[in-house]
């Protein structure tokens, strides 16, 4: 039995969706779950697109191949916006400034305490 969907769930004996060599790529991922969550984004808008690498980083995860994920050459500037569009931001400005706050107060502790210890030592 013959399998011609390797790549897809596409039917591919009813038109080509990609030619040969015609996928571009428009994200990069380190993990095949990243890939296929974006690749499910862009498949629920309506743009055709493949993954790949996604066996040989399951295979050989130690050699942290990037799982690339392909779209057709007219999709490109969609699917990018997309994925743009679902980029989450992770970081909180607040977070950060409470972070750094803990930082001087940690830093401005030692450097009293190193002061105390020093005047203890001279005198």
């Amino acid at each position: 039995m013959r399998r011609n969907d390797i790549l897809d769930d596409f039917d591919f004996d009813d038109g080509h969706y990609f030619e040969e060599n015609s996928g571009e790529v428009v994200a990069k991922f380190y993990s095949a779950m990243e890939a296929e969550v974006a690749a499910a984004r862009l498949r629920t808008e309506g743009i055709p697109c493949f993954i790949a690498n996604s066996a040989s980083q399951t295979m050989l995860p130690h050699l942290q191949l990037l799982v690339r994920l392909h779209v057709r050459p007219q999709d490109v500037e969609r699917a990018r916006a997309l994925l743009a569009e679902a980029a989450i931001d992770t970081e909180d400005p607040a977070d950060e400034r409470a972070d750094n706050r803990a930082l001087l107060f940690m830093a401005i502790l030692i450097g009293v305490l190193l002061a105390i210890l020093l005047a203890r030592a001279v005198f």
